[in-house]
């Protein structure tokens, strides 16, 4: 946090579950596991082999199923929207690929 400090707080911005959820039908808690040490942002786009047990980082072959609903900075349990409809624009991880997926899963990109 040493680098949001003084005079490029004016800079920063945090998404928000209501910046990237536009409608929520269904989440979950889960434990999603953060990789490295800058964490993961509310509408990180997310994948389960589990059965939504756990999720990560999906990364680009991946067929992702879940989108964070909060900011991370390490693994814990948080909300994960299974079902609903997201803006486009503030996906984070998202590949052309990952659209298919998202879509069979009833998310929406709006």
């Amino acid at each position: 946090m040493a680098k949001f400090t003084g005079a490029n707080v004016k800079d920063v911005t945090l998404k928000k579950q209501s910046d990237v959820v536009i409608n929520k039908v269904l989440s979950t808690s889960a434990t999603v596991t953060v990789d490295g040490e800058d964490g993961l942002e509310a509408g990180s786009v997310l994948v389960s082999v589990d059965g939504g047990k756990t999720f990560s980082h999906a990364l680009p072959d991946a067929e992702p199923n879940g989108v964070l609903c909060e900011n991370l900075q390490e693994t814990a349990e948080a909300e994960v929207l299974l079902m609903g409809v997201v803006r486009e624009r503030y996906l984070g991880g998202l590949e052309n690929a990952h659209k298919e997926h998202l879509f069979k899963n009833k998310i929406i990109l709006r």
